[in-house]
């Protein structure tokens, strides 16, 4: 998996890779790891996530210049079934197309689970227009929203609209979520899910979640 980002006008042989990094992440409350391949624009995820019921998660996302996610793609699979959802941010708002091969719920119902809710939004038009785009458990995306938000701890409490996606079913839902910044190393999240804290290293990333997942280059 590679990325090409663009080359600038004033320096037309810079190599992209100067400006990528590679980040993965070990989830801690599983067994599970996610890989991330970023730049000033875009962003590639691939995981991996067992249990009961294994699937693999991969994604593409685009950032605009104030760092907000403009669009993105989400692949789940599992052993019998794929779900797609596309989303896409314009002036309109927020766009969102789904694909379903296979059955989820036969998969959910083997290992005594509730049915999963459909992927994607009926009405996208829920979706607020700025709202702060977030993957499940993907820190990335975390990281993203608070240099979009350019939190401080001068600025004390941050809310936002959010469009959470929700993983493995890929449902899309709008919500509302308060940011603080605790310290430049600290921040914490709260809102549609119990509070949060994340560990945040110099550059932004996220280092760890207690009990869900940390760093591990």
């Amino acid at each position: 998996m590679t990325l090409v980002a663009p080359e600038t006008a004033d320096d037309p042989g810079r190599s992209s890779a100067r400006r990528q990094s590679t980040t993965l992440w070990q989830r801690t409350d599983t067994v599970g790891t996610e890989l991330v391949i970023h730049d000033d624009g875009q962003g590639r995820g691939e995981s991996v996530v067992a249990g009961p019921a294994p699937y693999a998660t991969t994604w593409q996302a685009h950032l605009d210049s104030s760092r907000a996610v403009r669009d993105l793609t989400v692949t789940c699979r599992g052993a019998g079934w794929e779900r797609t959802v596309w989303l896409r941010r314009d002036e309109d708002g927020w766009s969102c197309r789904t694909e379903q091969v296979g059955d989820l719920d036969a998969t959910l119902a083997r290992i005594g689970r509730a049915p999963a809710p459909l992927a994607g939004i009926e009405d996208p038009g829920r979706l607020d227009a700025g709202g702060v785009l977030s993957l499940t458990h993907s820190p990335i995306f975390v990281t993203w929203a608070a240099e979009h938000l350019e939190l401080t701890a001068q600025r004390g409490l941050v809310g936002a609209a959010t469009v959470r996606v929700l993983v493995p079913s890929l449902t899309v839902l709008p919500g509302l979520v308060t940011y603080q910044l605790l310290s430049p190393g600290r921040l914490r999240v709260w809102g549609d899910e119990p509070a949060t804290v994340f560990d945040l290293g110099t550059d932004g990333i996220v280092t760890a979640q207690p009990g869900r997942c940390r760093l591990v280059r």
